[in-house]
C-alpha cells in the first residue's frame, strides 16, 4: 500500500469501525485492502453495536475471513438482549433482522450510561 510518497508492506489491516471514520470509512479501507491483496480484521470489540456493524460489513468484503472482538465483556455481552456467542466451530452468527440485527437491552442501556 502506498501512502505520502512511502511504500507500505502490510499483510492485514484492523481498523476499528467505531474510530476509523465510522462505517463509510472501514468499507473505504477494507476495498482498498482488497485492491492491494491484504487481508481486512475489523477491531470490533469495543460493543455490540460495533461488533454487530463488523459483522455485517465483514459479510460484505471479500477480503475478511474475522472479526476481532473481545469476551467476556460487559459492553458486548449486556447491552443486547442476545448476546453475541461462537457457535461449535467459533464462528460467529450475522444478525440478520432489521438494521444491526440486535436489540438494545434498554436497562443496561441506562445502567451504562448511554
Amino acid at each position: 500500500m502506498k501512502g505520502g510518497g512511502t511504500t507500505l508492506e502490510v499483510g492485514q489491516t484492523l481498523p476499528n469501525s467505531t474510530k476509523c471514520g465510522g462505517l463509510t470509512e472501514a468499507w473505504r479501507i477494507a476495498w482498498m485492502a482488497y485492491e492491494h491483496n491484504v487481508q481486512w480484521v475489523p477491531h470490533g470489540w469495543n460493543t455490540a453495536i460495533g461488533l454487530a456493524a463488523d459483522l455485517h460489513l465483514s459479510a460484505a468484503m471479500p477480503v475478511a475471513r474475522y472479526v476481532e472482538y473481545l469476551t467476556p465483556c460487559v459492553y458486548l455481552d449486556e447491552l443486547v438482549t442476545r448476546p453475541f456467542r461462537p457457535d461449535s466451530e467459533g464462528y460467529l452468527t450475522v444478525p440478520d433482522t432489521l438494521g444491526l440485527g440486535i436489540e438494545l437491552h434498554r436497562e443496561a442501556l441506562k445502567r451504562f450510561g448511554v
